[in-house]
């Protein structure tokens, strides 16, 4: 039998949810989100596709793509646009 725990996600802040409301990483090109996205910096596509915040030349499965990511992530939670619930 399978074991289902509760945890405490993390959502957008109500007042910026909309900014941060993005479509699904699979369905931009990497292209399209540097567009969608360069004028929004609350957008989850700098977490889900990091490497619009990167070189356009950077091979997107590279290591630092992955790390900055997270550091997007971890930012987007310090400066409080993802609280937990």
């Amino acid at each position: 039998m399978a074991v289902i725990k509760p945890f405490r996600g993390l959502r957008p802040k109500k007042e910026l949810a909309e900014k941060v409301a993005s479509p699904p990483y699979d369905v931009l090109s990497s292209e399209e989100a540097r567009e969608m996205a360069k004028n929004n910096p609350y957008s989850f596509l700098h977490i889900n596709k990091p490497e619009i915040d990167l070189p356009p030349e950077t091979d997107i499965y590279d290591e630092t793509v992955y790390q900055k990511g997270r550091e997007n992530l971890d930012r987007f939670i310090k400066e409080g646009i993802l609280i937990q619930d």
